[in-house]
Formats: structure tokens, sequence, C-alpha cells
């Protein structure tokens, strides 16, 4: 029973991250699940239910680097292969979890999508957003300190760009297959923005 919750949870959210929450229907779901409406509301009430799970799911396997971590690290550079690798491991828990590739810009832009059936987890992106832009300001001004990297450069404007690179997955077909090149483009423009930047 709860393998058959699992697999209408995990085919529906795959449908509302590639196609987006408010495109798919409950038919959409059934034809996507072979199973009738029935057995989903068997399971859940509404899509919406569904939505829910899906996202708890997600965010029950998700890591975010820890201040202690953070503060370990001595480059700009170093940051930048620290978080890749990260976020690489996310996205390999959430493959393992869900059967299926998830990037996680994908699952923001569904956040924002739903931002008013749940608006708890936009204020949770909201907030890991600020978090994670501080840290690319604090890394970059430690970075020009120690002569790492340009010192003209504008902080707020250099963290913005280097933090919006993982949004470059955004057209990356959702499979396994396409994972490793995504990560691998990733790495390399992350190389070629560091190149451009450093002293």
């Amino acid at each position: 029973m709860a393998d058959l919750r699992d697999e209408i949870v995990n085919k529906s959210f795959f449908q509302f991250l590639n196609k987006g929450y408010g495109a798919c229907s409950l038919k959409d779901l059934e034809a996507a699940t072979g199973l009738t409406k029935g057995a989903f509301y068997y399971y859940f009430r509404n899509k919406e239910e569904i939505l829910k799970a899906g996202i708890e799911k997600y965010l029950s396997v998700s890591s975010e680097m820890s201040e202690e971590e953070f503060l370990k690290i001595d480059s700009l550079r170093e940051y930048i292969l620290v978080l890749v690798d990260r976020k690489e491991r996310n996205a390999e828990r959430w493959q393992e979890l869900f059967e299926f590739f998830i990037i996680e810009v994908a699952f923001f832009q569904l956040i924002l999508e739903v931002e008013n059936l749940f608006p708890v987890f936009r204020h949770s992106i909201d907030k890991l957003s600020r978090l994670r832009l501080g840290r690319w300001e604090f890394m970059i001004l430690k970075a020009k300190q120690t002569g790492e990297i340009k010192a003209e450069l504008d902080t707020s404007v250099l963290a913005r760009n280097l933090m919006s690179v993982s949004t470059s997955m955004v057209n990356i077909d959702l499979s396994t297959e396409n994972m490793r090149i995504a990560f691998s483009d990733m790495r390399m423009q992350f190389e070629q923005y560091y190149l451009l930047i450093k002293k």
C-alpha cells in the first residue's frame, strides 16, 4: 500500500516539476501513473495533497551547508567546488528518493508557482536565498581582501551572477543520463567565471 502511495507522489511530482502544477490535471496524473481516479482518492483527497506530499518528501533529504562548514572554507574557489559537490550530492539523494533527477531550480520554480497554496514553503525558499546570497557576498569580500580576485569588482552584482550559474540547469531534461552532464557543465561555467575574476 505504501509503495503505491509513493508511486503516486513520485510520478505526480515529476509531472508538476516538468509541466507546472497548474498545467497538470488529475487526468494527467492518472495517465502518468496508470491509476484510476478511485485509486488517487484512496490515498489523497485532491491534487494539492499530492503536491504537498511531494514537497515534504523533497525537503526531507535536502541538506544545506552548516555555518561551521561554511566558515572553514578558505577561498572563493574552494567555496565554489564545495558548493557544486554539495548540489550534486543533493541531486543524487533526490534521485534515489523519487527515482528521477531533480534540479533545485526546478523545485524553486514550482514553489514560486504554488506560493498561494503553501506560503510557508515560499517563506523558507526566500530565507534560504537570502542566506545563500549573503554567503556569496561574504566569500567575495574575503577573496578581495586576500587578493584572490580583482578588488574593483562589485560584490553584490558578482554575488548575484555567481549565484545564478546553477539556474542554467533549468532546461535540463530530468533524466539520469543528463545529471552528470549538467553538473559537469555547471563546474565548467563556474571555472570560466572564476578565470575572469581572479587576480
